[in-house]
């Protein structure tokens, strides 16, 4: 044996699956339309491209960036967060730049878990959060999100044993894979529960600019957050720069800085060029056009949706719906391969984001609005003559 053990029982990236049999299918003559990745058909701004070529043409390009980000990046991140959320943040000491959003999600994990602490996870929930229980071992506790609690994580639902292990909780909002959108009230009442058990919150913000109703909330608008949460965002989905691979985590300084010492042994920076165009981005902001995209798609498929006669709730935020299988299916993953093989839709199974995505999938609207028109009329016709999965 020539692999470690803990291989035998880490599943697949469920998105690299994917995007290998979408691949497989394509490269044997197959039509396949993707709504399961998220992965923005839309570019960047012309302006961040040439903000990105331009730096690269300086003749410092080449060499190893600042470990924590440039003081322009965590400069314009921090100006973000005053304007944007009435924050204040220490540049030089809350604000860190990191290797896009899912690595820095993991590697907090190991700043801030001990060999016998545990970690709390949404379920459902975006696969990443998994993670540090599949690589490293660590115990961890799901926390259920149900429509009637309106997709929030209620900390007290969790067993009292639970929490006093707990060290790190995964919270998302606008959420994926629900769509739900969280309000200062409930950020206040978690923040008081991180404070009560000593558990630190990570707010995984990667939807901040998708909301169709109501507002993104950040965590360190309460101000007592600043000792017990860190906050991610990225430029994937609110600048289209998803290839970029552009985050930042921001918050309590000793989380930080945790942080950085295990990103500082793993990986060597963001690339400065990268980084320019991660300052041209913020100073533009997003496209307008962007929202009014993703308001124009969400309507389409949601519609499209409620005609084949499938249950959800419409998404406040981000940029998915998750939808209840119908009837007659054993599973999502059956009804998912179906929907692959059968009509060429790509969708995820709610398998691959907890125990309770076992009965839905999440449906992506990041493709154009014709994508997501073929897409639909072939789900009526797959719908029409496909065979119950129990018959």
């Amino acid at each position: 044996m020539l692999t470690a053990q803990r291989m035998r029982t880490l599943p697949p990236y469920i998105f690299a699956e994917i995007s290998q049999e979408v691949r497989t299918l394509e490269r044997q003559g197959r039509s396949v339309i993707d709504l399961g990745i998220s992965d923005p058909n839309q570019p960047p701004r012309p302006s961040v491209s040439r903000a990105l070529c331009e730096a690269a043409n300086t003749d410092s390009s080449h060499r190893y960036p600042p470990s924590q980000g440039t003081d322009a990046l965590r400069r314009q991140i921090a100006d973000w967060y005053r304007r944007r959320f009435h924050v204040d943040l220490d540049p030089d000491r809350e604000v860190l730049v990191t290797l896009g959003s899912k690595e820095a999600l993991v590697h907090l994990s190991l700043a801030v878990v001990d060999a016998d602490g545990l970690v709390l996870v949404p379920d459902p929930g975006y696969p990443a959060y998994f993670m540090p229980h599949a690589l490293f071992g660590f115990d961890q506790a799901t926390v259920p999100l149900t429509p009637r609690n309106g997709f929030l994580p209620v900390v007290s639902l969790v067993h009292a044993g639970d929490l006093e292990r707990a060290q790190l909780m995964f919270v998302n909002y606008p959420n994926n894979p629900t769509g739900a959108v969280a309000s200062r009230e409930f950020w206040n009442d978690l923040v008081r529960e991180a404070r009560r058990w000593d558990f630190v919150i990570c707010s995984d913000l990667a939807y901040a600019d998708l909301v169709y109703e109501g507002r993104a909330v950040s965590v360190l608008e309460i101000p007592e957050a600043r000792s017990v949460a860190v906050e991610s965002i990225t430029f994937s989905k609110s600048y289209n720069m998803q290839g970029f691979r552009l985050a930042a985590m921001v918050g309590a300084e000793e989380i930080l800085d945790a942080l950085w010492r295990v990103e500082s042994q793993i990986n060597s920076g963001v690339y400065s060029a990268i980084q320019a165009a991660g300052v041209r981005a913020i100073l533009e902001g997003p496209s307008p056009e962007v929202l009014e995209s993703y308001r124009a798609r969400r309507q389409l498929l949601g519609q499209g949706l409620t005609d084949l006669g499938l249950e959800f709730e419409w998404p406040r935020g981000a940029v998915y719906f998750w939808v209840t299988i119908p009837a007659g299916w054993s599973d999502s993953e059956t009804y998912a391969n179906h929907l692959l093989h059968e009509a060429g839709i790509a969708i995820t199974p709610g398998t691959a984001f907890g125990p309770s995505g076992a009965d839905h999938i999440r449906v992506s609207y990041t493709r154009p609005l014709n994508d997501i028109t073929q897409a639909l009329s072939k789900w009526k016709i797959m719908r029409n003559t496909a065979p119950l999965a129990s018959k």
